[in-house]
């Protein structure tokens, strides 16, 4: 007699043709669990309002066909571990509390923090949990995202599982999910190689005499290296004649010059990027990144994609830590003049992702509207906040209005700050990896932590 707990698995694809050999190979490999499978082909339907109204019923349409005490859902692009089913379902019989548990097989997770969106590319849930709510969707949400808030609205917990491992086949090869939420979970429909997008791409910058130093010989230096030679557009204030000259000597960089003001780079290039943008096609690809703590390992080629893929959208990335723990959400709300504005702020902050301000990227239309927008923010909503920079602009654009904004990978801007011992390594050869010893494609040393980390000097 077969003793092994008893699993349906619901394998999503887009048509039924053969499966990728590494899916159906990972699949027949599990140990300690029996699957019984369950092919479900997302076809659209004449009524699906789009892709995601698609999955979403198809996924409806799984749970129905399922009869197991737990169900699995497995994208066709997506590869199992040997033995994922089995400690997502141990994870499962030895907390009663969770609905839910994901294999991370796009790197969304953190040691020390829940996730807000679980992708379910390879999520194992209770059933019980399925037949409470039925798969929905939202504008601006996809059905991953609001599977996950109707769990927990139900009093379960649902997250990603420490252990349980999955691969993500390359965007050549895969059949496309989320379309909405969170960009680390969108599979790309367009080529990663177009190279119009890459070669048009901007990357913007601006730093004051303190950082002359750091954007020459980490920022720039460090992003050639990695095979970025899109234009660089960097904008200094009140740096010297022969600094200056230095600069515009630099091949592929654009320079422009402002005099010293007393305000710092963070505050002031809202201006400057507004009026850059404003004069670049309305589909250029942007991204800008802090001058003067940002250190580059990867080609950037598809975050260029991404912006071509959600022209509308700012392109953004959460900071470690998140309340209660980041102590600069209370401390920049509460100095906010307007108290209607002050509690509404405190409130956005604290309920979602606190988004990292060193780094952004869309298309030139969308972020002049960021710009412009976030200009006004600072000088009316968010008066008074002791803000040295741009955060809690950003935070309150993209937070009013979930639609302005996608979460992408942290890898586009790494924050080392504020991560526990052990998440972020320095190689003997000197490059920077994450705890899977994964190469970080661009790293981001907020709050000086790249010379804490003598990862610079």
């Amino acid at each position: 007699m077969n003793s092994l707990p008893s699993i349906d698995l619901a394998l999503l694809t887009r048509d039924d043709g053969p499966l990728h050999d590494s899916v159906r190979d990972a699949i027949n490999s599990q140990v300690g669990v029996r699957l019984n499978v369950h092919r479900v082909v997302g076809q659209p339907l004449v009524g699906d309002a789009s892709r995601i109204a698609t999955i979403a019923r198809t996924r409806n349409e799984a749970v129905r066909r399922s009869r197991s005490e737990f169900l699995m859902f497995l994208d066709d692009d997506v590869v199992l571990a040997k033995d994922c089913v089995s400690r997502l379902h141990h994870g499962l019989i030895a907390r009663s509390n969770y609905g839910a548990f994901a294999a991370d097989y796009l790197g969304e997770s953190s040691s020390h923090r829940h996730s807000r969106h679980v992708a379910m590319g390879a999520t194992l849930f209770r059933r019980s949990a399925l037949l409470r709510d039925p798969f929905r969707w939202e504008p601006g949400k996809c059905e991953c995202l609001c599977r996950c808030e109707d769990i927990r609205r139900r009093g379960a917990r649902i997250d990603y599982l420490s252990g349980a491992r999955a691969w993500h086949l390359s965007a050549r090869q895969s059949c496309g999910c989320c379309e909405t939420g969170n960009l680390s979970s969108v599979k790309s429909s367009i080529a990663l190689d177009d190279p119009e997008a890459i070669k048009n791409a901007k990357v913007l910058v601006a730093f004051n005499r303190r950082d002359i130093y750091r954007f020459q010989n980490v920022f720039l230096r460090t992003l050639r290296a990695a095979g970025n030679n899109q234009e660089v557009i960097a904008v200094g204030y009140g740096l010297y004649p022969t600094e200056m000259d230095r600069i515009q000597r630099l091949p592929n960089v654009r320079f422009i010059r402002r005099r010293y003001n007393g305000q710092l780079p963070p505050v002031r290039r809202l201006v400057d990027f507004r009026d850059i943008v404003s004069e670049l096609p309305a589909e250029t690809p942007v991204a800008y990144w802090d001058a003067g703590d940002v250190l580059f390992q990867g080609r950037l080629d598809s975050l260029w994609q991404h912006t071509q893929q959600y022209p509308d959208k700012i392109l953004a990335v959460r900071e470690p830590r998140g309340f209660p723990s980041n102590n600069a959400i209370r401390g920049w709300t509460r100095t906010i003049e307007n108290p209607t504005m002050r509690r509404r702020a405190f409130e956005l902050f604290a309920s979602n992702p606190f988004l990292n301000s060193g780094f952004g990227a869309g298309t030139a239309r969308t972020l002049s509207r960021y710009f412009g927008e976030a200009i006004l923010l600072r000088d009316n909503a968010l008066r008074g906040t002791t803000d040295w920079g741009d955060q809690t602009a950003l935070n309150l654009y993209c937070h009013s209005d979930p639609t302005r904004w996608i979460e992408v990978p942290e890898d586009w801007n790494y924050c080392v700050h504020d991560r526990q011992r052990g998440e972020v390594r320095v190689m003997p050869d000197g490059l920077v990896v994450n705890r899977s010893g994964h190469l970080i494609p661009v790293v981001h040393g907020n709050a000086r932590s790249l010379t804490q980390f003598a990862i610079v000097r």
